[in-house]
């Protein structure tokens, strides 16, 4: 089965978190700071598994609520399954796995 590179990211997003369902213009955009055209065919994993882990990790919530069904990540298992990917990819799980999930960042000096 052949699939683009925008396919690709978006599933592996999936993969790596289940609940991380990525919007076209996100997954473009990661595409494309990396070098790949999103209607290309699949090309390099290493790098769709990089943007996927990338777009994963900056999109993680503990939990949400839509039309009343309650969606909940659990942070371990997001860690594993990144690097599970690595490992499958030849990527270094540590440039990802440095910093905690979990962490909130003070944002006051923005505004």
């Amino acid at each position: 089965m052949s699939r683009t590179n925008l396919e690709a990211l978006k599933a592996r997003c999936k993969v790596i978190c289940n609940t991380c369902y990525v919007d076209t213009d996100v997954a473009e955009d990661m595409l494309l700071r990396e070098g790949l055209e999103p209607t290309d065919n699949e090309g390099d994993e290493s790098t769709i598994t990089k943007c996927a882990i990338i777009i994963v990790k900056g999109w993680v919530e503990t939990s949400r609520t839509d039309n009343g069904i309650t969606a909940s990540v659990n942070y371990d298992a997001v860690k594993k399954s990144i690097a599970f990917w690595c490992k499958q990819c030849g990527l270094d799980a540590s440039e990802f796995l440095d910093e905690d999930l979990t962490t909130i960042e003070d944002g006051s000096h923005m505004w």
